[in-house]
């Protein structure tokens, strides 16, 4: 996981001057939000490898490989499973609680209904995908029972969308006390091993790799505001189950809706990005359960008959966890012309706690 800073030089001269002025107090130093800056995303290029979590307050981003981890336990009261929706992940529920009872024909039956392949094609997708919008309402692995019979067995396809495919895993999870127990194996494994999991309320998420055990993703759920990554997405498609197409995206961009963070929206000829300040703050109703209200609604084109373009006629407004209000405006898609390496401009509009 790697983490670059970009500081502006009023927050470095504001920083130096509580330093020099404090340095005789014990209490801890607060270094105030950056009141502006220019991301350029180190989404990995081309191929878009990483994952990339932004700290507006901090101008802090964090990359991680969308391939380090297969598996995320939710660390709130709840007991639920998110699987790798940046990979093209998908899972299905077998009929089983016993692991070892699973194999060669459930893996027969997956593969013949094409139920796992993330595709325009498979009108069945979204029934094997966490919600996109926001994961842990719908997760398609059940909530985690106390209950430990009523824990299914599922088959995980780890996902092919820009990355290496990888065997398939079948996993079942049960509670641990007030953590969790993951038992995996590969597909047509007749044995298995087992995992113990802890929650770290600190964070959104324990993030699991089958090859690696617990693995770090994303900062403190305090620590980020907007994540760049290519991942699972949804649209409106009447053919679809439940009228919803599952598909494949390059460029969401989420905001952090379970670390306290919304957003919203604004068209620019509804108030000027320039013109936007703290007045106009009451005109606005900030999404705090959709992470894809910034979504890939920044860009448009990329079909058939057009180039990808950065949207020139909305910008964005997030709210991070402490109150501090930016207003943020996508700037390219490109660096030197290549992909995965988008950039974006911030500014503190308002600061909070």
């Amino acid at each position: 996981m790697k983490q670059l800073r970009f500081l502006p030089m009023t927050a470095l001269l504001a920083a130096a001057s509580v330093f020099s002025s404090c340095s005789d107090d014990p209490d801890p130093v607060v270094v105030p939000p950056n009141e502006s800056g220019l991301i350029e995303v180190n989404g990995g290029g081309a191929t878009y490898p990483n994952s990339v979590f932004v700290s507006l307050r901090s101008g802090v981003q964090t990359s991680v490989a969308r391939t380090t981890w297969d598996l995320a336990f939710s660390t709130g009261s709840d007991f639920k499973v998110l699987i790798n929706g940046t990979t093209g992940a998908m899972a299905t529920a077998t009929t089983e609680t016993d692991i070892n009872a699973v194999g060669a024909a459930e893996i027969a039956a997956a593969e013949a209904s094409g139920e796992l392949v993330l595709s325009f094609t498979n009108l069945a997708g979204i029934e094997h995908v966490d919600d996109p919008a926001n994961p842990l309402s719908k997760p398609v692995i059940a909530a985690v029972s106390a209950t430990e019979a009523s824990n299914m067995v599922y088959l995980l396809s780890r996902g092919a969308s820009g990355v290496d495919a990888k065997p398939w895993k079948k996993i079942r999870v049960i509670r641990n006390g007030q953590g969790y127990t993951l038992q995996h194996a590969d597909a047509d494994a007749t044995t298995f091993s087992s995992l113990n999991i802890s929650k770290n309320t600190d964070d959104n998420f324990v993030y699991v790799s089958f090859e690696n055990g617990v693995v770090d993703v994303e900062p403190a759920k305090e620590e980020w505001d907007i994540a760049w990554t290519a991942g699972t997405s949804s649209t409106p498609y009447p053919q679809a189950s439940n009228g919803t197409l599952a598909y494949f995206y390059q460029d969401l961009v989420y905001h952090n809706i379970y670390g306290g963070s919304s957003a919203v929206q604004v068209a620019e000829a509804t108030i000027p990005y320039d013109d936007f300040d703290e007045t106009d703050l009451p005109t606005l109703t900030f999404n705090s359960d959709n992470r894809l209200t910034i979504g890939s609604n920044w860009r448009g084109g990329g079909g058939p008959t057009s180039a990808p373009a950065v949207k020139t006629d909305v910008y964005y407004v997030v709210k991070d966890a402490n109150a501090n209000v930016y207003k943020v405006r996508f700037l390219s898609l490109t660096k030197d012309g290549e992909r995965g390496k988008p950039s974006f401009e911030y500014e503190l509009v308002e600061a909070g706690n």
